[in-house]
């Protein structure tokens, strides 16, 4: 369980490090959803490839936390991410306190969105 929306990111990288993808899915909300490349979103029922296929890139992954705005039971979670080949991004996510007191992903979005 992730304490805090300020958590989020450090927990992502740790289960991506570990290279578990349950442990990345335990991280999600059953509605949530992946916006994986800032333009295509992926909902529940795909999540499980789309994060498999994220593991699959050279880690280990670094996120530093750059802001989270809390109200009430939602946030938005902004944290900047990098990988040994160059590749990173700055996230834009939505994250939401759930019944067991966790915060998970609501909305994913790793590139943050384009329009």
């Amino acid at each position: 369980m992730v304490p805090s929306p300020q958590d989020i990111p450090a927990a992502f990288a740790a289960a991506f490090n570990r290279k578990d993808v349950d442990a990345l899915l335990a991280l999600y909300a059953d509605d949530a959803l992946l916006v994986a490349d800032g333009t295509a979103e992926v909902s529940t029922s795909g999540l499980r490839a789309a994060l498999e296929g994220f593991l699959g890139l050279p880690g280990p992954i670094t996120m530093t936390l750059r802001r989270a705005v809390v109200q009430s039971d939602i946030a938005i979670v902004f944290a900047e991410w990098t990988l040994p080949n160059g590749v990173g991004g700055t996230t834009s996510d939505v994250v939401r306190r759930e019944r067991d007191g966790g915060w998970r992903y609501v909305i994913d979005a790793p590139f943050g969105i384009r329009f």
